[in-house]
């Protein structure tokens, strides 16, 4: 057993090692939290352009019912949550973390307030004012999980700007995808507006990943290693069929195809919905489980491979 802990110890020193913490066993919480936190974020950003009050309810149902959850149960002692609160910490000066639970509990606080605000009082300046607070934090719940990630310097894949902007817009198409959905209950939405934001944002994902990953193989040997499991390694299937084909480039044809036909069917909508969906769930797991922890001790090149 020691000898086996030793090795262990000894491949993580002169090796890529992947981050575990927040993508296996109990890290998969985290995973399927910034899902709905893309979801959510995206779909009220979304809702709030197009002054959709059902969008921004249900944005809301998603952050406050299914992502706040799964975040409470990871960190567990959610009665201690009191802690992070500013100004009974100074932990939010430093800690994204901190900054997060923060942005997150004042969405939930003003957003809900703004929605019965804008259910009787609509157009009245308390609505507009609440209107901007809210849309201002779904903007940074939609991004801190980013700028969490591309904190982590001993993850070079993650230590870029890119990150926080990925998730961004990738939320923001989210957005848009759960718009068709709403749009299909209500008749006040109008699809083709909403189809051709859709096809602006996914064309912007689909540049920034690009980039992302080009800038990823020049960085450094282990953000080279991390971006090439996407590209040809064991994360290749999930991204080029999860994320790039079904996430992106379908629901994409879907939605460029409605401009010959005049509006997509309802089934094309629906395919379009769920396949973007299942690419949003799939670009999380990607982007985690490619995060690889830079060795302590320098390696050779064929620890690379």
């Amino acid at each position: 057993m020691a000898l086996r802990q030793w090795m262990v110890t000894h491949e993580w020193m002169v090796k890529p090692t992947p981050q575990t913490e927040w993508i296996e066993r109990r890290g998969i919480l985290v995973w399927i939290a910034e899902v709905f936190t893309s979801l959510g974020a995206g779909l009220y950003l979304v809702s709030l352009f197009y002054n959709n009050l059902w969008g921004m309810a249900a944005a809301w149902l998603i952050v406050m019912f299914l992502k706040v959850p799964l975040h409470i149960i990871y960190f567990g002692k959610p009665l201690r949550f009191w802690r992070t609160l500013i100004p009974i910490t100074d932990s939010w000066k430093t800690s994204w973390f901190t900054r997060g639970i923060n942005f997150t509990i004042y969405f939930g606080s003003i957003v809900f307030i703004q929605i019965l605000v804008t259910y009787f009082f609509p157009g009245t300046g308390w609505d507009i004012a609440l209107r901007v607070l809210g849309g201002i934090f779904a903007f940074l719940v939609g991004i801190y999980s980013g700028f969490i990630m591309s904190y982590c310097k001993s993850l070079p894949f993650w230590n870029t700007a890119l990150i926080p902007l990925i998730l961004l817009f990738a939320g923001v198409a989210d957005g848009f995808a759960l718009m068709l959905a709403v749009g299909m209950a209500d008749a006040s939405v109008d699809i083709m507006a909403v189809e051709f934001g859709s096809r602006i944002l996914l064309t912007v994902n689909i540049i920034l990943m690009a980039v992302f990953l080009w800038n990823a193989t020049y960085t450094s040997k282990t953000s080279k290693y991390s971006a090439m499991l996407l590209l040809k390694g064991s994360l290749a299937r999930p991204f080029w069929v999860g994320v790039i084909a079904v996430g992106f480039i379908i629901p994409l044809a879907i939605s460029v195809s409605s401009i010959f036909a005049g509006e997509a069917s309802a089934p094309l909508l629906v395919t379009a919905i769920v396949l973007h969906t299942i690419g949003a769930v799939l670009l999380k797991y990607v982007l985690l489980k490619a995060g690889v922890h830079n060795p302590i001790l320098p390696a050779t090149t064929s620890a690379y491979h």
